[in-house]
Protein backbone atom coordinates (compact mmCIF):
# COMPACT_ATOMS: atom_id res chain seq x y z
CA UNK A 1 0.00 0.00 0.00
CA UNK A 2 1.02 3.59 -0.51
CA UNK A 3 1.30 4.29 3.19
CA UNK A 4 3.40 1.21 3.70
CA UNK A 5 5.72 2.27 0.88
CA UNK A 6 6.45 5.67 2.44
CA UNK A 7 6.88 4.25 5.92
CA UNK A 8 9.36 1.62 4.86
CA UNK A 9 13.06 2.61 4.81
CA UNK A 10 14.67 2.44 1.40
CA UNK A 11 18.45 2.08 0.90
CA UNK A 12 20.00 2.28 -2.55
CA UNK A 13 23.14 0.34 -1.62
CA UNK A 14 21.80 -1.76 1.20
CA UNK A 15 21.24 -1.00 4.87
CA UNK A 16 22.98 2.19 6.28
CA UNK A 17 24.56 2.64 9.71
CA UNK A 18 22.80 5.16 11.99
CA UNK A 19 24.41 7.49 14.58
CA UNK A 20 23.04 8.55 17.91
CA UNK A 21 21.98 12.08 18.83
CA UNK A 22 24.94 12.60 21.17
CA UNK A 23 27.47 11.89 18.44
CA UNK A 24 25.82 14.34 16.04
CA UNK A 25 25.75 17.07 18.68
CA UNK A 26 29.48 16.65 19.48
CA UNK A 27 30.42 16.85 15.80
CA UNK A 28 28.33 20.02 15.32
CA UNK A 29 29.92 21.69 18.35
CA UNK A 30 33.47 20.94 17.25
CA UNK A 31 32.71 22.21 13.73
CA UNK A 32 31.35 25.47 15.11
CA UNK A 33 34.45 26.05 17.24
CA UNK A 34 36.80 25.39 14.32
CA UNK A 35 34.78 27.74 12.09
CA UNK A 36 34.96 30.49 14.68
CA UNK A 37 38.72 30.20 15.00
CA UNK A 38 39.09 30.36 11.22
CA UNK A 39 36.90 33.47 10.94
CA UNK A 40 38.44 35.32 13.87
CA UNK A 41 42.15 34.66 13.47
CA UNK A 42 43.28 32.72 10.47
CA UNK A 43 41.01 34.29 7.82
CA UNK A 44 41.57 38.01 8.64
CA UNK A 45 45.31 37.49 9.10
CA UNK A 46 45.60 35.83 5.71
CA UNK A 47 43.17 38.08 3.79
CA UNK A 48 44.22 41.48 5.17
CA UNK A 49 47.85 40.57 5.65
CA UNK A 50 48.38 38.93 2.26
CA UNK A 51 45.63 40.03 -0.15
CA UNK A 52 44.32 43.30 1.34
CA UNK A 53 45.88 45.95 3.59
CA UNK A 54 44.69 46.15 7.18
CA UNK A 55 41.87 48.73 7.61
CA UNK A 56 42.77 52.06 9.27
CA UNK A 57 41.09 52.13 12.67
CA UNK A 58 41.69 55.90 13.10
CA UNK A 59 38.77 57.89 11.61
CA UNK A 60 39.74 60.92 9.53
CA UNK A 61 37.12 63.72 9.70
CA UNK A 62 35.98 65.13 6.37
CA UNK A 63 36.96 68.77 5.85
CA UNK A 64 34.14 71.31 6.15
CA UNK A 65 31.97 69.26 8.50
CA UNK A 66 33.50 70.25 11.83
CA UNK A 67 31.16 72.35 13.98
CA UNK A 68 32.57 75.36 15.79
CA UNK A 69 33.04 74.99 19.54
CA UNK A 70 30.20 76.18 21.75
CA UNK A 71 31.00 79.64 23.06
CA UNK A 72 28.08 79.95 25.43
CA UNK A 73 26.48 82.83 23.48
CA UNK A 74 23.93 80.80 21.54
CA UNK A 75 20.26 81.34 22.45
CA UNK A 76 19.99 77.75 23.68
CA UNK A 77 23.05 78.11 25.92
CA UNK A 78 21.82 81.42 27.27
CA UNK A 79 18.37 80.02 27.99
CA UNK A 80 19.89 77.01 29.73
CA UNK A 81 22.03 79.32 31.83
CA UNK A 82 18.96 81.18 33.07
CA UNK A 83 19.58 84.36 31.05
CA UNK A 84 15.95 84.55 29.90
CA UNK A 85 14.82 84.53 33.52
CA UNK A 86 17.31 87.31 34.32
CA UNK A 87 16.09 89.40 31.38
CA UNK A 88 12.49 88.90 32.45
CA UNK A 89 13.32 89.99 36.00
CA UNK A 90 15.10 93.09 34.76
CA UNK A 91 12.75 94.22 31.99
CA UNK A 92 9.43 92.82 33.19
CA UNK A 93 8.70 95.54 35.79
CA UNK A 94 9.14 98.20 33.08
CA UNK A 95 6.45 96.63 30.87
CA UNK A 96 2.90 97.74 31.61
CA UNK A 97 -0.59 97.00 30.38
CA UNK A 98 -2.52 99.74 28.56
CA UNK A 99 -6.28 99.62 28.38
CA UNK A 100 -7.77 101.87 25.71
CA UNK A 101 -11.42 102.71 26.29
CA UNK A 102 -12.99 104.18 23.18
CA UNK A 103 -16.40 104.90 21.73
CA UNK A 104 -17.75 102.90 18.82
CA UNK A 105 -20.49 104.49 16.74
CA UNK A 106 -22.86 101.97 15.18
CA UNK A 107 -25.86 102.65 12.96
CA UNK A 108 -28.26 102.60 15.89
CA UNK A 109 -26.23 103.82 18.87
CA UNK A 110 -22.84 104.65 20.31
CA UNK A 111 -21.29 102.30 22.83
CA UNK A 112 -18.00 102.01 24.70
CA UNK A 113 -15.46 99.33 23.93
CA UNK A 114 -11.93 98.65 25.11
CA UNK A 115 -8.73 97.02 23.89
CA UNK A 116 -5.57 96.08 25.75
CA UNK A 117 -1.98 96.53 24.61
CA UNK A 118 1.44 96.92 26.16
CA UNK A 119 3.85 99.74 26.89
CA UNK A 120 7.39 100.33 28.18
CA UNK A 121 8.30 102.79 30.93
CA UNK A 122 11.15 104.94 29.60
CA UNK A 123 11.45 107.65 32.25
CA UNK A 124 11.14 107.94 36.03
CA UNK A 125 8.66 110.77 35.61
CA UNK A 126 6.15 108.39 34.01
CA UNK A 127 6.66 108.52 30.24
CA UNK A 128 5.63 105.30 28.49
CA UNK A 129 6.20 104.37 24.84
CA UNK A 130 3.73 102.16 22.98
CA UNK A 131 2.25 101.71 19.51
CA UNK A 132 0.03 104.33 17.96
CA UNK A 133 -2.61 101.72 17.16
CA UNK A 134 -2.79 100.83 20.87
CA UNK A 135 -3.92 104.32 21.91
CA UNK A 136 -5.62 105.84 18.85
CA UNK A 137 -9.21 107.06 19.17
CA UNK A 138 -8.96 106.77 22.95
CA UNK A 139 -11.51 108.26 25.32
CA UNK A 140 -9.65 107.03 28.39
CA UNK A 141 -6.29 105.33 28.92
CA UNK A 142 -5.63 103.12 31.94
CA UNK A 143 -2.13 101.84 32.76
CA UNK A 144 -1.77 98.66 34.83
CA UNK A 145 1.57 98.09 36.57
CA UNK A 146 0.57 95.01 38.53
CA UNK A 147 -2.67 93.17 39.28
CA UNK A 148 -4.94 95.71 40.94
CA UNK A 149 -2.41 98.56 40.56
CA UNK A 150 -3.62 100.93 37.86
CA UNK A 151 -3.82 104.63 37.10
CA UNK A 152 -5.03 106.93 34.36
CA UNK A 153 -2.65 108.10 31.64
CA UNK A 154 -2.65 111.11 29.36
CA UNK A 155 -1.68 111.10 25.69
CA UNK A 156 1.55 113.02 25.05
CA UNK A 157 1.76 112.49 21.32
CA UNK A 158 1.46 109.89 18.61
CA UNK A 159 2.91 109.28 15.18
CA UNK A 160 0.91 107.17 12.70
CA UNK A 161 3.84 107.08 10.28
CA UNK A 162 6.02 104.95 12.59
CA UNK A 163 3.11 103.56 14.64
CA UNK A 164 4.61 104.96 17.84
CA UNK A 165 3.01 106.92 20.67
CA UNK A 166 3.98 108.26 24.08
CA UNK A 167 1.65 108.46 27.08
CA UNK A 168 2.33 109.61 30.64
CA UNK A 169 1.28 108.62 34.12
CA UNK A 170 1.77 110.42 37.43
CA UNK A 171 3.88 108.19 39.71
CA UNK A 172 2.44 109.98 42.75
CA UNK A 173 -0.99 108.57 41.90
CA UNK A 174 0.32 105.06 42.52
CA UNK A 175 0.61 103.21 45.83
CA UNK A 176 3.86 104.16 47.55
CA UNK A 177 5.51 100.80 46.85
CA UNK A 178 5.16 101.38 43.08
CA UNK A 179 6.15 105.04 42.79
CA UNK A 180 9.82 104.32 42.13
CA UNK A 181 9.26 103.25 38.53
CA UNK A 182 11.49 100.69 36.82
CA UNK A 183 12.84 102.23 33.61
CA UNK A 184 13.88 100.22 30.55
CA UNK A 185 17.24 100.91 28.93
CA UNK A 186 17.59 101.05 25.15
CA UNK A 187 20.28 99.20 23.21
CA UNK A 188 21.88 100.07 19.86
CA UNK A 189 19.71 98.14 17.40
CA UNK A 190 22.27 98.66 14.63
CA UNK A 191 24.43 96.07 16.43
CA UNK A 192 21.70 93.42 16.46
CA UNK A 193 22.62 90.31 14.47
CA UNK A 194 20.54 87.51 13.02
CA UNK A 195 20.38 84.48 15.32
CA UNK A 196 20.93 86.31 18.59
CA UNK A 197 18.64 85.84 21.58
CA UNK A 198 15.42 87.87 21.58
CA UNK A 199 13.03 88.03 24.55
CA UNK A 200 9.53 89.42 24.01
CA UNK A 201 7.61 90.67 27.06
CA UNK A 202 4.04 91.93 26.92
CA UNK A 203 0.38 91.21 27.58
CA UNK A 204 -0.85 88.75 24.93
CA UNK A 205 -4.63 88.47 24.78
CA UNK A 206 -5.05 90.98 27.61
CA UNK A 207 -4.15 91.50 31.24
CA UNK A 208 -5.00 87.92 32.14
CA UNK A 209 -1.57 87.00 30.75
CA UNK A 210 0.24 90.12 31.92
CA UNK A 211 4.01 90.29 31.33
CA UNK A 212 4.18 87.01 29.47
CA UNK A 213 7.72 86.13 28.41
CA UNK A 214 8.57 84.48 25.09
CA UNK A 215 12.11 83.71 23.98
CA UNK A 216 13.38 83.22 20.45
CA UNK A 217 15.93 84.63 18.07
CA UNK A 218 16.27 87.55 15.71
CA UNK A 219 15.13 86.08 12.39
CA UNK A 220 15.88 89.01 10.10
CA UNK A 221 16.87 92.68 9.86
CA UNK A 222 15.45 95.60 7.87
CA UNK A 223 12.27 93.75 6.95
CA UNK A 224 9.98 95.94 4.83
CA UNK A 225 6.43 95.80 6.17
CA UNK A 226 3.63 98.08 5.02
CA UNK A 227 1.42 99.34 7.82
CA UNK A 228 -1.46 101.73 7.12
CA UNK A 229 0.06 102.75 3.80
CA UNK A 230 3.51 103.39 5.25
CA UNK A 231 6.50 101.16 4.60
CA UNK A 232 8.57 100.45 7.71
CA UNK A 233 11.88 98.65 8.23
CA UNK A 234 11.48 96.28 11.16
CA UNK A 235 13.26 93.57 13.12
CA UNK A 236 11.86 90.08 12.57
CA UNK A 237 11.74 87.55 15.40
CA UNK A 238 10.28 84.11 16.03
CA UNK A 239 9.57 85.01 19.67
CA UNK A 240 5.80 84.77 20.08
CA UNK A 241 4.08 88.13 19.52
CA UNK A 242 0.30 88.03 19.80
CA UNK A 243 -2.56 90.48 20.13
CA UNK A 244 -1.87 92.52 23.25
CA UNK A 245 1.91 92.31 22.83
CA UNK A 246 1.84 95.46 20.72
CA UNK A 247 3.94 98.17 22.35
CA UNK A 248 5.79 95.67 24.55
CA UNK A 249 9.51 95.06 24.82
CA UNK A 250 11.85 93.05 22.64
CA UNK A 251 15.02 92.71 24.71
CA UNK A 252 18.49 91.33 24.13
CA UNK A 253 20.49 89.02 26.40
CA UNK A 254 21.64 92.01 28.47
CA UNK A 255 18.09 93.06 29.29
CA UNK A 256 18.18 96.12 27.02
CA UNK A 257 15.46 97.09 24.56
CA UNK A 258 16.34 96.41 20.93
CA UNK A 259 12.80 96.82 19.60
CA UNK A 260 9.22 97.73 20.37
CA UNK A 261 6.88 94.87 19.49
CA UNK A 262 4.48 95.86 16.78
CA UNK A 263 2.93 93.21 14.60
CA UNK A 264 2.52 89.58 13.69
CA UNK A 265 1.64 88.13 10.29
CA UNK A 266 -1.75 86.46 10.75
CA UNK A 267 -2.08 84.09 7.81
CA UNK A 268 -3.04 80.44 7.77
CA UNK A 269 0.07 78.29 7.85
CA UNK A 270 2.33 81.15 8.99
CA UNK A 271 3.93 80.85 12.43
CA UNK A 272 6.82 82.54 14.19
CA UNK A 273 6.87 85.77 12.18
CA UNK A 274 6.71 88.72 14.58
CA UNK A 275 8.05 92.22 14.01
CA UNK A 276 9.37 95.04 16.16
CA UNK A 277 10.34 98.67 15.57
CA UNK A 278 14.15 98.93 16.01
CA UNK A 279 15.17 100.98 19.04
CA UNK A 280 17.36 103.30 16.95
CA UNK A 281 14.38 104.14 14.72
CA UNK A 282 12.12 104.68 17.73
CA UNK A 283 14.33 106.92 19.87
CA UNK A 284 14.28 110.12 17.73
CA UNK A 285 10.52 109.75 17.26
CA UNK A 286 10.01 109.33 21.02
CA UNK A 287 12.11 112.43 21.71
CA UNK A 288 10.05 114.56 19.32
CA UNK A 289 6.77 113.28 20.71
CA UNK A 290 7.84 114.22 24.25
CA UNK A 291 9.19 117.61 23.22
CA UNK A 292 6.61 118.66 20.61
CA UNK A 293 3.71 116.24 20.81
CA UNK A 294 4.21 115.30 17.15
CA UNK A 295 6.93 114.44 14.66
CA UNK A 296 7.93 117.18 12.24
CA UNK A 297 9.28 115.80 8.99
CA UNK A 298 10.53 117.26 5.73
CA UNK A 299 8.17 117.26 2.77
CA UNK A 300 8.42 117.75 -0.99
CA UNK A 301 5.06 119.34 -1.69
CA UNK A 302 3.79 117.22 -4.56
CA UNK A 303 0.79 114.98 -5.11
CA UNK A 304 1.37 111.72 -6.94
CA UNK A 305 -1.13 110.72 -9.59
CA UNK A 306 0.41 107.54 -10.96
CA UNK A 307 3.24 105.05 -10.39
CA UNK A 308 4.97 104.43 -13.72
CA UNK A 309 5.60 100.83 -14.86
CA UNK A 310 7.26 99.42 -18.00
CA UNK A 311 3.79 98.61 -19.36
CA UNK A 312 2.59 102.19 -18.91
CA UNK A 313 5.77 103.54 -20.51
CA UNK A 314 5.37 101.17 -23.49
CA UNK A 315 1.85 102.46 -24.03
CA UNK A 316 2.43 106.20 -23.57
CA UNK A 317 6.16 106.54 -24.40
CA UNK A 318 6.98 108.56 -21.27
CA UNK A 319 10.73 108.13 -21.47
CA UNK A 320 11.11 106.05 -18.27
CA UNK A 321 10.07 102.60 -17.07
CA UNK A 322 9.72 103.73 -13.45
CA UNK A 323 8.94 106.82 -11.42
CA UNK A 324 6.07 108.86 -9.97
CA UNK A 325 3.85 111.00 -12.20
CA UNK A 326 3.30 114.33 -10.44
CA UNK A 327 -0.32 115.42 -10.51
CA UNK A 328 0.14 118.78 -8.78
CA UNK A 329 2.76 120.90 -7.03
CA UNK A 330 1.97 122.99 -3.98
CA UNK A 331 2.56 126.71 -4.27
CA UNK A 332 5.68 127.77 -2.38
CA UNK A 333 6.61 124.16 -1.63
CA UNK A 334 10.20 122.85 -1.81
CA UNK A 335 9.32 121.15 -5.10
CA UNK A 336 7.92 124.37 -6.60
CA UNK A 337 10.99 126.35 -5.53
CA UNK A 338 13.21 123.72 -7.19
CA UNK A 339 11.35 124.12 -10.49
CA UNK A 340 9.40 120.84 -10.43
CA UNK A 341 6.14 121.09 -12.39
CA UNK A 342 2.87 119.25 -12.84
CA UNK A 343 3.36 116.42 -15.35
CA UNK A 344 6.99 115.78 -14.43
CA UNK A 345 7.97 112.23 -13.48
CA UNK A 346 10.11 111.87 -10.37
CA UNK A 347 12.53 108.97 -11.00
CA UNK A 348 15.26 109.53 -8.42
CA UNK A 349 15.58 111.23 -5.04
CA UNK A 350 18.79 111.69 -3.05
CA UNK A 351 20.57 109.19 -5.29
CA UNK A 352 17.93 106.43 -4.93
CA UNK A 353 15.53 105.23 -7.62
CA UNK A 354 11.89 105.95 -6.81
CA UNK A 355 9.26 103.48 -7.95
CA UNK A 356 6.50 103.85 -5.33
CA UNK A 357 5.00 106.57 -3.16
CA UNK A 358 6.16 104.70 -0.05
CA UNK A 359 9.75 104.76 -1.29
CA UNK A 360 9.54 108.52 -1.77
CA UNK A 361 8.22 108.94 1.76
CA UNK A 362 10.89 106.69 3.23
CA UNK A 363 13.66 108.70 1.58
CA UNK A 364 12.18 112.03 2.68
CA UNK A 365 11.67 110.86 6.27
CA UNK A 366 15.33 109.83 6.47
CA UNK A 367 16.45 113.42 5.75
CA UNK A 368 16.67 116.55 7.87
CA UNK A 369 14.70 119.75 7.55
CA UNK A 370 16.77 122.29 5.65
CA UNK A 371 18.86 119.55 3.97
CA UNK A 372 19.46 119.90 0.22
CA UNK A 373 19.01 116.80 -1.92
CA UNK A 374 19.06 116.13 -5.65
CA UNK A 375 15.92 115.07 -7.50
CA UNK A 376 15.95 113.59 -10.99
CA UNK A 377 12.83 114.19 -13.08
CA UNK A 378 11.77 113.25 -16.60
CA UNK A 379 10.11 116.06 -18.54
CA UNK A 380 9.11 115.52 -22.16
CA UNK A 381 11.13 112.26 -22.16
CA UNK A 382 14.27 114.13 -21.09
CA UNK A 383 16.04 113.72 -17.75
CA UNK A 384 16.81 116.76 -15.60
CA UNK A 385 18.44 117.09 -12.19
CA UNK A 386 17.26 119.74 -9.73
CA UNK A 387 18.24 120.59 -6.16
CA UNK A 388 15.51 120.59 -3.52
CA UNK A 389 15.87 122.27 -0.13
CA UNK A 390 13.59 120.35 2.26
CA UNK A 391 11.23 122.23 4.54
CA UNK A 392 9.05 121.18 7.46
CA UNK A 393 5.59 119.82 6.84
CA UNK A 394 3.18 122.77 7.27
Amino acid sequence: MLNDFYNSPYYENGPQRSYGFTTVAIVALVSALLGGIMAAYIGPKYIFGQLLPWPDMHATPQPGYELPPITGDSPADLAAAGVVAQVAARVGPAVVGITNRFVVQSIFRAYENEAVGSGIIIDKSGYIVTNNHVVENSRQLIVTLAPGVETQASLVGRDPVTDLAVIKIDPNSLPEAYRNLTVAEFANSDQVRVGQLAVAIGNPLGLQFQRSVAAGVISGLDRDLQMSGVQLKLLQTDAAINSGNSGGALADQNGKIIGINQAKIKLEGVEGMGFAIPSNAARPVIEQLIQKGKVIRPFLGVSIELEITPQINARYNLGTDHGLYIGSVGAGSPAAKAGIRQGDILVQLAGEDVTTFNEMQRILYSKEIGEEIEAVIVRNRTRQTVTVKLAATP
